[in-house]
């Protein structure tokens, strides 16, 4: 059986996986994004909308995240939701994380309006994009 036509597929699919990962991930840092477009100088009023439409969809992502863990406990039985201080644990849970996504957006509006320098923005968005990292693993 010769092998070289089946190495040849298999390192084609292997470098467009790579090639795939890279335009997705290249593309999918909004913050990588938000840097550019301030360095090229792109207005602010331009950039609040766009800030704005992430924020949005982090809000929605988090709420989505209460109300299926909510669902989980109340439907499947994977927990006691009738105690209030689960019921607690999960709003304040969904409380932090919106004062959290308020930081995050307060921090790249700051930016884009070039209130704050790149150095300072980073240093204000290194913990809530730690805080992120943890659902996009």
């Amino acid at each position: 059986m010769d092998r070289g036509p089946l190495i040849g597929i298999i390192g084609g699919l292997l470098i467009f996986v790579l090639a795939l990962s890279f335009i997705v991930y290249s593309h999918s840092d909004f913050d990588g994004q938000l840097i550019e477009q301030v360095d090229k100088g792109v207005p602010s009023n331009e950039l609040i909308p766009q800030i704005d439409k992430e924020t949005q969809k982090m809000q929605i992502n988090s709420k989505r995240r209460l109300e299926s863990i909510v669902m989980d406990e109340k439907y499947w039985g994977n927990g006691n939701l009738a105690q209030p201080v689960n019921y607690e644990y999960y709003t304040n849970s969904y409380e932090s994380e919106m004062k959290v996504i308020s930081d995050y957006d307060s921090a790249r509006k700051s930016y884009a309006k070039r209130e704050i320098n790149k150095e300072q923005f980073l240093s204000e968005i290194k913990g809530p994009r730690e805080y992120f990292k943890i659902y996009s693993t």
